[in-house]
């Protein structure tokens, strides 16, 4: 690489990206969702939603992370003035399921993976404290299932049952499981929903 042009993989290159996504009104999200990470893509669908009328497309990919702060991401979904529409790779895991799962339009690429697992959490302290934390975890992750029983269209029951067992749901099962609307098909330029 000669010196007078900017490293492919430099903060440059990647924030002409970013600029170029944003103008288009694609968000991306991949790896760790944490507080910091939830935060900044709420401002960004915020910021979109001020902006503009159109659809906002938010693409997930091979991301993770703990129930609490998609939590938090789905209550900006919820407040948005126009759609988000979806569409994920690679394999999403934890809270992120439920981020996708309640965009108004939610495609998986044909060899996503969705992973209905929580995250592992530690907790230290007091038996008191341990107490607490757990009980938290558990009003979190009943309001997490609720969430989802809702937007899938089957009992909580059922969708507990699912996350207990940490399924894996390959992009078919997903989509017939209602976690997503259609798988797509990149060679025919549409998705395997459109063509049924």
């Amino acid at each position: 690489m000669s010196a007078d042009r900017p490293d492919a993989w430099g903060g440059g290159h990647l924030d002409d990206v970013a600029s170029v996504l944003l103008a288009r009104r694609v968000v991306l999200l991949s790896g760790e969702l944490d507080a910091a990470r939830a935060s900044e893509v709420a401002a960004t669908l915020l910021t979109l939603d001020a902006t503009g009328d159109g659809r906002i497309e938010l693409r997930l990919h091979a991301c993770r992370g703990p129930l609490d702060v998609a939590l938090s991401l789905i209550d900006v979904l919820d407040v948005l003035g126009v759609p988000v529409h979806a569409a994920a790779l690679g394999t999403i895991e934890g809270g992120p399921v439920g981020v996708l799962a309640v965009c108004e339009r939610r495609e998986l690429a044909r060899h996503a993976v969705l992973r209905l697992r929580e995250p592992d959490v530690e907790v230290a302290g007091t038996a008191i404290d341990l107490e607490r934390a757990l009980a938290a975890q558990a009003a979190q992750r009943a309001g997490f299932l609720a969430v989802l029983a809702r937007r899938v269209g089957r009992p909580v029951a059922e969708v507990d049952e699912e996350w207990r067992r940490g399924a894996y749901l390959e992009a078919a099962d997903a989509v017939a499981l209602g976690y997503a609307d259609a798988v797509l098909d990149p060679a025919a330029g549409r998705t395997a929903h459109d063509e049924a």
